[in-house]
């Protein structure tokens, strides 16, 4: 589901900070109406509840996205998808470092994999972009791999709450440097589908996962995102990958397939 959000935004042709101010938008509202029916607590509840972790959370997830929104604008989706692939390494080291998760060698061989065919992958499609876009990709990588990490450490902050309230967070950010009124109505529908059909389920399941999983398992994922993200730019946007996208990809899904393996 995530995988789709770099094709809605390209779709939508909308600025990058109209994009993350009407997805911000849609997401908060979805969450704010589906959370009674799940918790039977309204996200003001949830917020007085968790307080200060579920507060830093939606503060993450707000960077994470928005800054993922602003490098696709900015750069190729096979580079932005390339560089969040980058996403279980971070995630392992940084939970190493704060909560002390030891991840397992077979976790770590299966990042190794996802490493090896990102680097195929950069090899084919780094420098067809800006700089700019690449660091701020950087920037949602890291942003995610400390919010996987304080998942890990309160299981029990509402998943739905952290995504409602970044999306929030997220329209608040983007209200000033964005003119949503000139948003046309097909790219306001498109935007739509992402910020209420495929954003909230999909960040809410993968928030969700780190309940059951280590957070290097959870990130050991994420590149599952990087190859899915450039078919459908390849199929729907012609962006056609080289062919050392092609071969790296099926090389982080043969990684992520033995990683998850028992």
């Amino acid at each position: 589901l995530i995988s789709l959000d770099s094709l809605w935004i390209r779709l939508s042709g909308a600025s990058s900070w109209d994009v993350a101010f009407w997805v911000g938008s849609f997401t908060f509202i979805t969450i704010a109406a589906v959370l009674p029916m799940f918790t039977g607590r309204s996200i003001a509840r949830a917020v007085r509840r968790d307080r200060a972790p579920l507060l830093v959370s939606s503060l993450l997830n707000t960077c994470s996205v928005t800054m993922f929104i602003l490098a696709v604008g900015l750069t190729t989706v096979s580079n932005v998808v390339a560089i969040v692939a980058a996403a279980p390494v971070a995630a392992a080291v940084v939970a190493r470092v704060l909560i002390g998760e030891h991840p397992s060698r077979r976790t770590w061989l299966a990042i190794t994999g996802s490493v090896v065919g990102i680097l195929i992958i950069v090899g084919g499609s780094i420098g067809s972009g800006t700089v700019g876009g690449d660091l701020i990709a950087i920037i949602a990588v890291l942003a995610f791999a400390g919010n996987v990490t304080l998942w890990r450490r309160y299981p029990d902050i509402s998943r739905l709450a952290v995504i409602g309230l970044g999306g929030l967070f997220t329209a608040l950010v983007s209200v000033i440097p964005a003119d949503p009124m000139s948003v046309g109505g097909e790219s306001l529908a498109i935007l739509a589908v992402m910020g209420i059909a495929t954003g909230p389920p999909g960040r809410v399941s993968l928030a969700s996962s780190t309940r059951y999983l280590p957070a290097a398992r959870v990130g050991l994922f994420t590149p599952v995102e990087t190859v899915a993200a450039t078919v459908w730019a390849w199929v729907f946007l012609a962006e056609a990958p080289p062919v050392t996208t092609m071969f790296g990809g099926l090389v982080v899904i043969a990684a992520v397939a033995y990683g998850t393996r028992r």
